[in-house]
């Protein structure tokens, strides 16, 4: 696992080095024709974030009960006071943007889903080549894996609790922890994700 790791970091500083003219023209074009969001792409990472999501769906499917589906998402960025805005407005919508209740609503946005635009908005901080980095692109992805597998739940926090899991694991691949690089532990996970009726 460490091998893909570094082979991955190689492909990434590739990518970075050899970035094109006409990519930073499409990266400018999306964030021109972003709808009511303040939302930009970040040519290199854009590039980073493709390489990357191929190899999170495979390990998701082979570790997790998650379809291999190869349909990739939309990624954008989006500073985190947007973030913010977009999960408070969506908070209720169980087909809008995924988030929690209880404890971890109340936590900072790291990261959204958009299940109808099969958007994931990451923060513009976010350089993707860190083990905690890519674990919140992990569980973004799972929720993407969620959506287009059509997986049913009883409730919009129960998907939750599948895609802390992931990151957990993810994380736990490099000596890492959910509860040390996100301050959310597992207690809160499990009951954030419960259906309360």
């Amino acid at each position: 696992m460490f091998k893909q790791f570094l082979l991955v970091a190689a492909i990434v500083s590739l990518t970075l080095a050899t970035s094109t003219k006409a990519h930073r023209g499409y990266a400018l074009e999306r964030s021109a024709s972003a709808e009511s969001r303040s939302v930009s792409l970040h040519s290199d990472t854009a590039q980073l974030t493709e390489a990357l999501l191929d190899d999170i769906v495979t390990w998701l499917s082979s570790n997790f009960d998650l379809p291999a589906i190869k349909q990739r998402p939309v990624v954008e960025f989006a500073s985190k006071m947007e973030l913010a805005r977009l999960r408070a407005r969506d908070r209720t919508s169980s087909q809008g943007f995924m988030e929690s209740d209880g404890q971890l609503a109340r936590r900072e946005v790291v990261a959204l889903y958009d299940n109808e635009t099969r958007t994931i908005l990451l923060p513009d901080d976010w350089g993707g080549t860190s083990p905690t980095d890519q674990s919140v692109l992990v569980h973004e992805m799972v929720h993407h894996l969620q959506n287009v597998g059509k997986l049913k739940f009883d409730c919009p926090q129960a998907r939750e609790k599948l895609a802390y899991l992931a990151q957990d694991k993810w994380l736990e691949r490099f000596g890492l922890s959910l509860e040390n690089e996100f301050d959310v532990d597992m207690f809160t996970v499990l009951i954030s994700s419960a259906c309360m009726y």
